[in-house]
């Protein structure tokens, strides 16, 4: 595969693309780069306080002050990583339009770069996420050694849409500006904030078809739940495969043509 081959030939180019990226976050800021641990241990402090403490939000079979809290960041934040993923790769092409025009690097890396980038930073949300689960909950599972998995998946399912995001951003210059609209909506309407049990039954099989709402329930299952993720996972690993051949045929494809407009 084309994009496998690239980033093995570019593994040290990608590396210290991916670092300065980092750096360039949280250059200038007193704290640096532990703004990565204390962004996501500071929203779980926070969402478990207002939800937990404030509205006391339940969730059906979780009695446990802090579980809503926990439940919304199990999710939240792998999503987090997915929106960040695709908002980066639609000003990817922009930003790195001198590498584009005057670097021998494949084109295919500029928008790989950034949607690469939100791997580190939700690998550290997690670790968060997980270690507030030990802590608050006392519970821990061996099925947790499938986050990798679940990590990877939504990393296939990021870069086959910011690909396709990346090039269609270039002649729709409008898509930009609505991307963060769309990503909203797609949140609400993935059972993130609210249990799937509140979805009138007329709108299940659709929420069935939305590819977030199985992976981020399998999130939730080997974290909070302790369990093996639903079939559901299966369906989202092929999705998202396939949905990566086309989005890397399309970015192949447009890429020529996109350098004339940036």
């Amino acid at each position: 595969m084309t994009i496998v081959k690239t980033v093995f030939s570019h593994t040290h180019v990608l590396r210290l693309l991916i670092t300065r990226d980092l750096s360039s976050r949280y250059k200038g800021t007193m704290l640096g780069i532990f703004w990565l641990f204390l962004q996501p241990l500071m929203m779980v402090v926070v969402y478990s306080f207002v939800f937990s403490v404030i509205m006391k939000v339940r969730i059906p079979g979780m009695d446990n002050s802090y579980d809503f809290a926990l439940y919304l960041m199990a999710a939240m934040m792998p999503f987090f990583a997915f929106q960040d993923a695709i908002l980066a790769a639609s000003n990817s092409l922009f930003t790195g339009s001198s590498l584009l025009h005057k670097s021998t690097l494949p084109a295919l890396l500029i928008p790989l770069v950034p949607m690469l980038t939100t791997v580190v930073t939700e690998i550290v949300a997690l670790v968060v996420i997980v270690l507030a689960t030990f802590l608050l909950l006392k519970q821990v599972s061996w099925y947790l050694l499938l986050l990798p998995v679940l990590i990877l998946i939504r990393l296939c399912l990021s870069i086959a849409l910011g690909y396709m995001v990346a090039t269609l951003s270039v002649f729709i210059q409008d898509l930009r500006q609505a991307l963060g609209l769309l990503l909203t909506v797609l949140m609400f309407l993935t059972p993130i904030v609210y249990p799937v049990s509140m979805i009138p039954a007329e709108f299940i099989p659709m929420n069935n078809l939305n590819p977030m709402y199985h992976l981020l329930d399998a999130y939730r299952a080997v974290i909070l739940r302790g369990e093996m993720p639903d079939i559901g996972l299966v369906y989202v690993a092929g999705f998202s495969i396939v949905l990566l051949f086309l989005g890397i045929y399309f970015f192949q494809k447009s890429i020529a043509r996109a350098k004339d407009f940036v």
